[in-house]
C-alpha cells in the first residue's frame, strides 16, 4: 500500500503571514482599523500588497485572522498554568501570572481582546469577532471558576461563589493591566506594572490561604 506523504507547511508562507500579522497588529493598535490601509500594512511588513490579498483576501479577514492568532497564543499561555502536579490554589496563582504576563508582554493583544478599544470591521464580521472573543473569555473565566470550586472542595480555600470570584479576579487583572495605557500621570511603566502585579499576586495568595 502506497504511503500518503504529509505535506509540510511552507516555511516561506508561514514567514510571510507572520510578518503581515505582526505589521497589522502594530498599525491597528496605533491607528485603528479604519485608518490603516493595506498599502501601509504591506510597507510595514516589507512585502507587496498583493501578497496580503493572496493570503487573507481583504482587510476584514486579516483583522479576524489577527484576533484568532491573539486568542490562540493567549490560550496556549493559559493552558500551561493548569495541571503539571499543581494544587488548585497553585493553578489559580499560575493562571493569574500567565494572564498578566501574556498581556503585559503583548499590549496590542490586550487592547484587542480584553479592553475592546480598537475599531472593528463593519457588518457581519464585527459580530464574528465579538463572538470569538466572548467565547474565549467565557472559557477563561470558566477555568478560573472551576479551579476555585476544586480548591474549595478540597478545603484549600473557602469560596462560596466561585463564578463571581472568578469574574472579580479577571476584572482586577484587566484593571491593573489597563493602567499601562493611561494617557496621564497615573500610567504605569513596565517596571511599576510588574511591581503592582506582584503585590496583587501576594494579596491573592494570602487571601486564598486564609480560611
Amino acid at each position: 500500500m502506497a504511503q500518503t506523504r504529509v505535506r509540510r507547511p511552507d516555511r516561506r508562507t508561514a514567514a510571510t503571514t507572520a510578518a503581515i500579522l505582526t505589521a497589522a497588529e502594530q498599525l491597528f493598535t496605533e491607528n485603528g482599523f479604519h485608518t490603516v490601509s493595506m498599502d501601509a500594512i504591506a510597507a510595514a511588513a516589507g512585502i507587496a500588497v498583493g501578497s496580503i490579498y493572496h493570503h487573507f483576501g481583504n482587510k476584514e479577514r486579516l483583522y479576524l485572522a489577527l484576533v484568532e492568532r491573539a486568542l490562540e497564543v493567549n490560550e496556549r499561555a493559559m493552558a500551561a498554568a493548569y495541571g503539571d502536579g499543581r494544587t488548585p490554589v497553585e493553578e489559580l496563582v499560575a493562571a493569574g501570572d500567565a494572564y498578566c504576563r501574556f498581556h503585559a508582554e503583548n499590549p496590542g493583544y490586550f487592547r484587542m481582546i480584553a479592553l475592546r478599544v480598537l475599531d472593528v470591521p463593519p457588518g457581519d464580521l464585527a459580530s464574528a469577532v465579538e463572538q470569538r472573543i466572548a467565547d474565549k473569555v467565557e472559557t477563561l473565566v470558566g477555568q478560573l471558576e472551576d479551579t476555585l470550586r476544586r480548591a474549595d472542595a478540597v478545603g484549600q480555600v473557602r469560596c462560596p461563589d466561585p463564578r463571581r470570584t472568578a469574574l472579580f479576579l479577571w476584572g482586577c487583572w484587566n484593571g491593573v493591566l489597563s493602567l499601562r495605557l493611561r494617557p496621564d500621570r497615573l500610567a504605569l511603566d513596565d517596571t511599576e506594572l510588574r511591581e503592582v502585579l506582584a503585590i496583587g499576586r501576594s494579596l491573592l495568595e494570602q487571601g486564598l490561604l486564609t480560611r
